[in-house]
């Protein structure tokens, strides 16, 4: 051989596929490090970022599982269900602001406008409905929140690690 000339390996088809299935290990850890937020509701950013690591392994595993068969089935499904929750517990923190922002713009509004009138008391019907959908949402946050801490409990998160490092190998074994 030449000197300079690049050296090609001799590789299967599959290598690449194979060295690929060590990406579930990863996209897992990546989840993992955003778990330590499951014990704090104030934790909006992190459980944001672990909704988007769960759904990076989600579909991590959606690519692999025809080749992984029936044992892809529940780990997929645990996974979908933890990005669904904190899915919706995001939605929760997202709407819950605009929300509120609406509802003290609307009590300005209707303050400004009472003033004007100087008579009697103002007709804060928008406001109404808006704080009571402000408190709905609080409420539905928090019950979302303690219902994915008691998912993510009773996992539990090693176990489902462990059945992951175990889809992995079988991968690797393909």
């Amino acid at each position: 051989m030449a000197k300079g000339m690049p050296i090609y390996r001799m590789t299967t088809p599959d290598a690449p596929l194979v060295a690929s299935s060590s990406v579930l290990l990863v996209r897992w850890n990546e989840l993992l490090e955003w778990s330590e937020s499951v014990q704090d509701p104030m934790c909006v950013e992190e459980l944001h970022n672990m909704r988007i690591a769960a759904k990076r392994l989600r579909y991590t595993l959606e690519i692999f599982a025809p080749a992984l068969g029936d044992a892809a089935v529940p780990v997929l499904k645990q996974v979908e269900e933890i990005q669904e929750q904190l899915g919706k517990i995001h939605d929760c923190d997202m709407l819950f602001p605009l929300v509120n922002e609406t509802l003290h713009g609307e009590m300005e509004r209707e303050r400004k406008r009472m003033l004007k009138r100087s008579v009697g008391p103002p007709p804060f019907l928008a406001a109404e409905g808006l704080a009571a959908l402000t408190a709905s949402k609080r409420t539905e946050r928090e019950e979302r929140f303690q219902k994915f801490v008691a998912f993510w409990e009773g996992l539990p998160p090693d176990k489902l690690g462990a059945a992951l490092a175990g889809l992995a190998e079988k991968y690797r074994a393909l």
